[in-house]
C-alpha cells in the first residue's frame, strides 16, 4: 500500500499494539453509494427547529454526501435584532480547526518535506529565532527556553506525531477546568477584562502556567500541541513570522473562498453571528455568565488550534475532503486520521458514541469545536457516507448540545437510508460526554 509507506510505523494510540492501523480501517471504511433520501431536509429542519428552543441557541447544519449539500437552520444571529440564521452565516468552529492543521503535517509528509518521526524543536528553533529578533514582546527563541531541563522534561525529545496524537500533551495555554462545584478559568477571566487584546501563539506560549511547566502525564488534550503543529508548517514553508503562514493555502481552491481564519480581530471582523457564553466559569455558586463575545478578541485565541470562520456547508466539505473516500488535501488522510473508537488519534475525535448505533453504521469520527461563546461538532459516517456540520452560538459548561443535535441528525438520516425509524435519548453525562442512546437498526437486505 503506498499510503502505508508514506506513513512507516505510525500507530493509532487507540489500536493495541502489533496491530496495524492500515489494515484495521481497511475493513472499516465502507462507503454508500447513495445521495440523501426524500425527506432529509424536513428530518433535519425539525431538529434543527427543536434543539434551537431547547437550548436558546441559533443551531446551523450542513450534510454532505461529496455531491449535494442538505442545510438546516433555526434561531437568530443576535438576541437583541433577532436577525434569522441563515444557512450561509459563518460561525467560529474552535477546535473544528485541528483536523486542518493535521492534514496539512500530512501533506509535507506526503510531499517527503517531513517525517511524522522527525523531531520537533529542530524545525522550530531556527523560525522562533527569527520572530524574537523582530520582535521586542518575544522573550524566549527556542522550546528549550520554555521546556528545557529545567522545567523537569525534556522537550528535544518530542516528535511530530507526538503532537497530533496528543501522546504528550504540552501545558495547555486554556485554562478552562470544567470539574468541581465552582469552575474556574483565569485566562477566560483576563480575555473578557480586556476584550480588545488578542495573543498572539508567542504570548500563550509565555503565559506563566504554560511556560517553564512540563507535563506530569503523556497521553491527554492540549491546543498547545496544535499551536506547535503550526508553527511546523509555518517553518516547513520558509515564512519569516507565524503570521505570514497562509492555513488556506492547502484547501482546494473551489471551497477556499468560503474560510476566514481569525488571525487578528474578534468575531464581529469575520461574522454577524454573535457567540453567547452561558458558561458558570468564575461566577458564584449557582450563576452563570451571561457573555456576549461578537467584540472579544480572544476569541480566536490558539491559531492553528482553533481559528478557522465558515458556514457548516464549507466544513462539511472540508471534512469530506479530509475524511472521505477520495481525500484531496493529503492521500492518507482518510486511513491515517480515521478513528472509529477511542478517544483521539491523528488531529481526530473518536466520536462513534455520539451515534448510539453499536454496528458499523455507528462508526464516526471527526472534531468538537469548543471556544468562547461557540460549539460545535463536525462528524463523518464511512458506512453511509456523508459528513455532518453542527454549529451553534453558544457555550455553556458540559458543551454537549452539538452532540444532542448529532444524535438526533445522524438517526433521523440514517433511517431515511435504511428505511427505519429509531426511537433515540440523549443523556447529559457531564463535560463533553453527553450519551445518544437510540434503538438498534436493523442490517437492510440492501443498500442503494
Amino acid at each position: 500500500d503506498s499510503d502505508a509507506a508514506l506513513l512507516p510505523g505510525f500507530q493509532s494510540p487507540s489500536m493495541p499494539m502489533g496491530c496495524s492501523i492500515m489494515n484495521v480501517l481497511m475493513t472499516n471504511i465502507v462507503v454508500a453509494n447513495a445521495f440523501f433520501p426524500a425527506g432529509t431536509q424536513e428530518a433535519l429542519q425539525e431538529i434543527a427547529t427543536q434543539k434551537s428552543t431547547e437550548y436558546d441557541c441559533a443551531i446551523s447544519i450542513a450534510v454532505f454526501d461529496g455531491h449535494k449539500t442538505i442545510t438546516a437552520v433555526a434561531g437568530a444571529t443576535d438576541i437583541k435584532t433577532a436577525q434569522p440564521v441563515t444557512p450561509a452565516d459563518p460561525f467560529v468552529w474552535g477546535s473544528g480547526t485541528k483536523p486542518l492543521t493535521g492534514v496539512s503535517i500530512l501533506k509535507l509528509v506526503e510531499e517527503g518535506k517531513l517525517r511524522l518521526q522527525d523531531k520537533v524543536e529542530p524545525i522550530v528553533d531556527p523560525l522562533l529565532s527569527k520572530m524574537r529578533a523582530n520582535s521586542s514582546s518575544q522573550n524566549f527563541s527556542s522550546l528549550a527556553d520554555l521546556w528545557g531541563v529545567a522545567s523537569g522534561g525534556n522537550v528535544s525529545n518530542v516528535t511530530v506525531e507526538d503532537l497530533a496524537t496528543m501522546t504528550l500533551c504540552t501545558p495547555d495555554f486554556d485554562t478552562a477546568r470544567p470539574y468541581g462545584e465552582l469552575l474556574k478559568d483565569p485566562l477566560r477571566a483576563q480575555l473578557y477584562a480586556t476584550p480588545g487584546v488578542g495573543y498572539s501563539p508567542t504570548e500563550l506560549l509565555s503565559l506563566p502556567w504554560v511556560a517553564g511547566h512540563w507535563p506530569t502525564h503523556l497521553y491527554g488534550y492540549s491546543s498547545t500541541n496544535f499551536m506547535l503543529l503550526g508553527l511546523i508548517l509555518a517553518a516547513k514553508s520558509g515564512a519569516e513570522s507565524w503570521t505570514d503562514y497562509k492555513q488556506g493555502d492547502v484547501i482546494p481552491v473551489g471551497l477556499r473562498d468560503g474560510f476566514q481564519f481569525g488571525l487578528t480581530g474578534a468575531p464581529k471582523d469575520f461574522t454577524r453571528v454573535h457567540g453567547y457564553d452561558r458558561t458558570s466559569y468564575n461566577m458564584p455558586k449557582n450563576q452563570t455568565n451571561n457573555q456576549d463575545v461578537w467584540e472579544v478578541d480572544g476569541v480566536f485565541s490558539g491559531w492553528s488550534a482553533s481559528d478557522i470562520v465558515a458556514s457548516p456547508t464549507s466544513m462539511a466539505r472540508l471534512y469530506w475532503e479530509i475524511y472521505g473516500p477520495s481525500p484531496s488535501i493529503a492521500a492518507s488522510s482518510a486511513k491515517v486520521m480515521a478513528m472509529p473508537w477511542g478517544f483521539y488519534g491523528f488531529a481526530t475525535f473518536g466520536l462513534s458514541e455520539r451515534t448510539g448505533q453499536y454496528s458499523s453504521y455507528g462508526e464516526a469520527w471527526g472534531h468538537l469545536g469548543a471556544t468562547y461563546g461557540y460549539d460545535s461538532i463536525i462528524l463523518y459516517f464511512p458506512k453511509l457516507g456523508f459528513t455532518m456540520a453542527i454549529a451553534s452560538n453558544m457555550e455553556n459548561d458540559h458543551q454537549t448540545h452539538p452532540s444532542d443535535t448529532a444524535c438526533f441528525a445522524y438517526n433521523a438520516v440514517a433511517g431515511l437510508f435504511l428505511g427505519q425509524k429509531v426511537q433515540c435519548e440523549f443523556k447529559d453525562d457531564g463535560y463533553q460526554g453527553g450519551g445518544c442512546y437510540c434503538d438498534q437498526f436493523s442490517p437492510p437486505v440492501m443498500l442503494t
